[in-house]
């Protein structure tokens, strides 16, 4: 599919919509996605398409920018509800305490929403060695277009979840087109600048490598074996039954069967990997996974049988241990992107946290006071998060 937004662009700029298949098939768009930008390349699109796992959007498209017969940009909007429950794409769940304070009924007062350009590193895409003033034109063509997208599909809000702060030009291309700016979670990744794992623990201050050689430890006297396998027919259900007790624990609306088809999807359309621990010869008790982008590693999900867990230290083992040691020892990866949430564990173990953003441009009447706030200049939230009962602390 290739429509006309029905808005019109600047001299020499048309805008069109792009069904998945076909911006996911062309590769003008995959040329614009970069190593940060996993969730807009066509592999993904895939995964999207399938239209399966426990946040199912209402609409999803891709709008385009092109020069001529080339694509000078693009964006993927997604449209939720409150039919998915999760944080990473309600907005109401991003928004502060205190400005969801100001409606009785926060969500329907945001909701349905225009999530714009993923929920990790949202952004406008554009392509390789676009002008900087051509750049900054296009992109903000399509805040526009996505705008007026919001506005053609009964939205409340449109907004970029996870833009990076260092953005200044496309955030001052957002809060000149209405959009107010919250904090966001920090984006962590971990560099991958190491020969192998030990030199990965040398290079720490005193405190962390022994933190560090401690779980070890506690790992190797509790008889836990691990493995590093592909995502496949033979480690969906494993890895679907942990990610759901996960879920479970934090309250998620997401079933079994969920996350079985969505892990499924993932397997089908994507190069992953599962690493998992086990005690002795049993089944897998801790597992997260890792979807392979160019030269980055992005950890998508874990999970954990809390029982079989407690007292020991599987976030850790699973979560670092395991990953930074296969990323240290694979030289075509450079970083493993660990995505939000959970600062403090992810620094003490490693980790560089980098500020991100929260756009938000209100398209009705009630949501209007969501432009009472405003904030500017580089925003840097992160507050520990308890881990309790994986972590064995």
């Amino acid at each position: 599919m290739c429509v006309d937004t029905g808005v019109r662009g600047t001299v020499d700029v048309s805008l069109r919509e792009l069904g998945l298949a076909q911006a996911g098939a062309d590769p003008r768009w995959e040329a614009m996605c970069g190593p940060g930008d996993l969730f807009c390349t066509g592999r993904w699109l895939a995964v999207e398409r399938e239209a399966v796992g426990p946040w199912v959007p209402r609409a999803r498209s891709c709008l385009a920018a092109f020069d001529g017969p080339e694509i000078a940009a693009g964006v993927v909007v997604q449209q939720f509800d409150r039919d998915a429950d999760d944080e990473t794409v309600r907005l109401d769940k991003m928004l502060p305490a205190e400005v969801l304070a100001r409606w009785d009924d926060p969500v329907s007062a945001v909701q349905p929403s225009l999530m714009c350009g993923t929920w990790f590193n949202s952004t406008v895409l554009t392509a390789p060695g676009l002008a900087g003033s051509q750049r900054e034109k296009v992109r903000r063509e399509l805040v526009d277009a996505v705008v007026e997208r919001g506005r053609q599909w009964g939205c409340a809000t449109v907004f970029f979840p996870f833009l990076d702060a260092d953005d200044v030009q496309l955030r001052e291309a957002l809060r000149d087109a209405g959009f107010a700016e919250f904090p966001a979670p920090a984006r962590h990744i971990f560099n991958c600048d190491f020969p192998n794992y030990e030199s990965f623990v040398a290079s720490l201050r005193s405190h962390k490598r022994h933190r560090l050689r401690r779980e070890s430890a506690a790992v190797r006297a509790a008889g836990i074996s691990t493995a590093c396998q592909a995502l496949d027919g033979s480690t969906v259900e494993t890895a679907a039954r942990l990610a759901h007790l996960l879920e479970r624990k934090y309250d998620q609306r997401s079933t079994f069967d969920e996350m079985a088809a969505w892990f499924e999807a993932i397997a089908r359309h994507t190069d992953t990997v599962v690493f998992t621990a086990s005690r002795g010869t049993g089944p897998p008790i801790a597992m997260s996974m890792w979807i392979h982008h160019e030269d980055r590693m992005y950890g998508f999900h874990a999970g954990f049988d809390y029982e079989q867990c407690q007292g020991l230290p599987m976030y850790s083992l699973a979560g670092f241990h395991l990953p930074i040691e296969y990323g240290c020892s694979h030289p075509g990866i450079r970083a493993l992107e660990y995505g939000c949430s959970s600062d403090q564990a992810k620094l003490i173990r490693g980790t560089t946290g980098m500020a991100q953003v929260l756009c938000v441009k209100p398209l009705t009447a009630l949501a209007q006071p969501l432009l009472n706030h405003r904030s500017g200049g580089t925003v840097w939230v992160g507050l520990p998060e308890s881990i309790d009962g994986v972590t064995g602390e």
